[in-house]
């Protein structure tokens, strides 16, 4: 079996966590606020599994805990049990991660068939603080000062080296992420924005992944697709759900794939909830016969 590697990446509303749990024995990890009451909308389905939410707010003591409610607590304490918390909460994540990888290499979470990882964004903050807690030392100068860039190099490696682990699980790994319209890297360094402005001159803009640095361009090529979702609204009628696998303009250039099966795969439509059966539908045919897929699912999945 063809086990998923797949990224969602879009702006809020779009579509990410409904097509996350459209997948089979799906166990989402929830990192922000309420995304697994998307599971609501999923009548009827008994594969939806518990899902781990985790809140930095667990990571703290009852000590901790009553600190934050503490007047006499100055905000500078309260910061920094924060940035703790939050990095005892990456590190929780990753022992459960190693354990549920041991699991499933014995056989023993045979309901369990896909990791949704909901979502990056929130995440990779809380993994900024790990990575200061954690390798802090790393970072300090002889005079005391703090070296950003060696954290920014350091922040990368570990998220890559994250994301590689992630993606070695033997099921479907899913994951999802907000996505920023910015300028690219290269226009970044060299303009000048203010004055720039001043002199009325406007630089293309790109959805990227909203996390920070340099890791937004090494991210989706560490999945076998990186979906961009987008969505057609129409007064009167129900939301229309597409998603991208090659990029159409100047602004989207996040939408990529190892294998393609789509006719047109800058346009995909798919009804909401049914992302997944309708996706393997056309994987499966076009691995099997080496035909691009127009209408696997008999709506316009694929047409222009």
């Amino acid at each position: 079996m063809l086990h998923h590697r797949t990224a969602f990446l879009g702006i809020p509303g779009t579509g990410k966590s409904v097509a996350g749990l459209s997948y089979p024995g799906v166990e989402m990890h929830e990192f922000g606020s309420s995304e697994f009451d998307t599971a609501l909308g999923f009548v009827g389905r008994t594969d939806i599994l518990p899902p781990v939410k985790l809140d930095w707010f667990d990571c703290l003591s009852e000590e901790e805990k009553a600190k934050f409610t503490n007047e006499q607590v100055n905000e500078v304490e309260i910061g920094l049990l924060t940035k703790r918390a939050r990095a005892k909460n990456i590190a929780r994540y990753r022992r459960y991660l190693y354990g549920l990888k041991k699991d499933l290499l014995e056989g023993k979470r045979s309901e369990l068939q896909t990791i949704f990882l909901d979502n990056f964004t929130p995440f990779s903050l809380d993994f900024q603080d790990y990575v200061e807690i954690v390798y802090g030392q790393e970072f300090i100068t002889e005079k005391g000062n703090f070296n950003s860039i060696k954290f920014s190099i350091k922040y990368q490696q570990e998220v890559s080296d994250f994301l590689r682990f992630l993606v070695t699980m033997p099921c479907h790994v899913v994951l999802s992420c907000h996505v920023s319209m910015t300028v690219d890297e290269e226009t970044a360094a060299k303009a000048s924005f203010m004055e720039d402005t001043k002199k009325g001159i406007r630089y293309a803009k790109e959805w990227t992944p909203l996390i920070m640095g340099k890791s937004k361009y090494v991210f989706t090529g560490i999945f076998t697709w990186a979906f961009f979702l987008y969505t057609e609204e129409r007064p009167g009628l129900s939301t229309r759900y597409f998603a991208k696998l090659e990029a159409d303009s100047s602004t989207v250039g996040i939408g990529k794939s190892r294998v393609q099966p789509f006719v047109n795969p800058r346009q995909i439509e798919f009804p909401r909830c049914r992302f997944y059966p309708v996706f393997q539908q056309a994987l499966e045919a076009y691995l099997k016969e080496g035909k691009l897929v127009a209408n696997p699912d008999g709506r316009s999945v694929g047409s222009a």
